[in-house]
């Protein structure tokens, strides 16, 4: 049963409500409407067995249908203008394909090791690699650590009607991670089109920035690492006079590439697991107002350099 429903007619039944004369409080209960309200205070509810989204998120396993890497395919499709999302499954390439779901045989040293040679501190990639990522169920030292690395853009800067600039890539306006440094970060890392990172919260911290999340409520926080990389858009004709439907094409960066890759093998280390990537949209998909992003992104590319990082590393 929905929650908002039953809410709404528990309300509706107590209106108006009369008063008990013995205790002047309303005879009709207000305790089930107490506890009702608590419960959206702490995030949708989800009955038992029920899932939520295209790729069917159970919020009493904590995990998508199927094995992880069905689970890859069927989040990693890709995302096309206004949230269309594609139908078939996507194909895992060799790297991918082979590490997904599996136990990270790389040592934390040798993490350290090249991370070092990259000039990046264990802090600069979202904190000591020998502590353990994000716990679901809010944190709950007893829930699974997280499973998904979650792949956003952060659709912005917006340009409007006009041209994307020929300097995307590396002028200051668009590539400024100031901007993202608010007092709640909306994900965990970012990426701007230079190869520079910025730490909105630590990898340890369970944090929220989905559509399936907020509607899941409690159980899902924790179980998803969120990376946003810098990439800006501007409004396509046939749509609204706000949208933000286009991206540039190609849609990321070689150096965005090449960090995206990095955290997810720093995020794996942690795990003990290689994790699970997935597109913010399909997670989202068949909920409503489901976010586009992240737009032209090239599974292909990212695993070259996925692959071109575990060579230095192995």
């Amino acid at each position: 049963m929905d929650l908002r429903r039953w809410l709404h007619g528990l309300s509706t039944s107590a209106q108006p409500a009369t008063l008990d004369q013995k205790s002047g409080t309303p005879a009709r209960s207000i305790i089930p409407l107490t506890f009702a309200l608590s419960l959206l205070t702490m995030g949708s509810w989800t009955a038992n067995g029920e899932t939520l989204g295209h790729c069917r998120f159970d919020p009493d396993t904590l995990s998508f249908s199927g094995g992880a890497k069905e689970q890859a395919q069927c989040l990693l499709r890709p995302v096309g203008k206004f949230g269309h999302v594609g139908a078939d499954p996507a194909m895992l390439r060799s790297n991918l394909d082979g590490l997904i779901g599996n136990e990270v045989q790389i040592s934390r040293d040798a993490v350290r090791s090249a991370l070092r040679s990259m000039g990046f501190s264990e802090a600069a990639v979202g904190g000591s690699l020998d502590q353990a990522l994000s716990h679901g169920r809010g944190g709950s030292a007893a829930a699974p650590q997280a499973r998904y690395l979650v792949i956003h853009d952060t659709s912005s800067p917006w340009f409007g009607d006009r041209q994307f600039s020929s300097d995307i890539d590396t002028s200051q306006p668009v590539n400024n991670l100031r901007q993202y440094a608010v007092r709640d970060p909306v994900a965990h890392m970012f990426i701007n089109r230079r190869g520079e990172m910025l730490v909105g919260h630590q990898l340890s911290v369970p944090w929220r920035a989905t559509k399936l999340e907020r509607e899941i409520g409690i159980p899902s926080k924790g179980m998803f690492i969120h990376v946003e990389s810098i990439q800006p858009r501007r409004r396509d004709p046939s749509g609204g006079p706000k949208n933000d439907a286009v991206a540039p094409n190609p849609g990321f960066t070689e150096e965005q590439y090449n960090r995206l890759a990095l955290l997810y093998v720093v995020a794996s280390s942690r795990a003990g697991v290689w994790m699970i990537p997935a597109f913010h949209a399909a997670i989202d998909e068949d909920i409503s107002d489901a976010h586009d992003d992240p737009q032209n992104f090239d599974l292909a590319h990212f695993d070259t350099s996925l692959g071109q990082l575990l060579s230095g590393v192995r």
